[in-house]
């Protein structure tokens, strides 16, 4: 099974998002530092030179959370990585196949949102793994 024959009409909208996330000049990751480790494993690539900022320990951190700051194209090649984690083709346990989808949906929920020409509008909110229970 390769990317090609994931559904056309699913795969223009993962080429849109991955465009709107390399246009972003920087945005904020909020995740705990276990799922930043999952995440930025996941996210190199031997292929590319793209970098990610270094181990969870180096973040900062908002209570048990951690912030790591992306540029575009770290969102972009994030993006793309945490969906390849989700093919059942891809050596992975169920568990990080979750994670990498809760992350997909994390970035993809922010990422289109974005408008690639407004240039003066609201800066890209926070990106934010984090589920919580309602209150009463």
């Amino acid at each position: 099974m390769t990317l090609r024959n994931i559904p056309l009409k699913w795969s223009k909208k993962h080429r849109a998002r991955l465009e709107k996330a390399a246009g972003v000049a920087k945005v904020d990751l909020l995740c705990t530092a276990l799922t930043w480790r999952l995440l930025r494993t996941q996210a190199r690539s031997q292929f590319s030179t793209v970098a990610f900022p270094g181990a969870a320990k180096e973040g900062t951190a908002d209570g048990e959370m951690l912030r790591v700051s992306l540029t575009g194209p770290q969102l972009a090649q994030l993006t793309e990585r945490t969906l390849w984690g989700t093919l059942p083709m891809v050596a992975a346990t169920p568990g990080e196949r979750a994670v990498y989808q809760r992350a997909y949906d994390a970035v993809a929920a922010v990422i289109d949102g974005v408008d690639l020409s407004i240039t003066d509008g609201a800066a890209v909110p926070d990106i934010v793994i984090d589920a919580r229970i309602a209150s009463e």
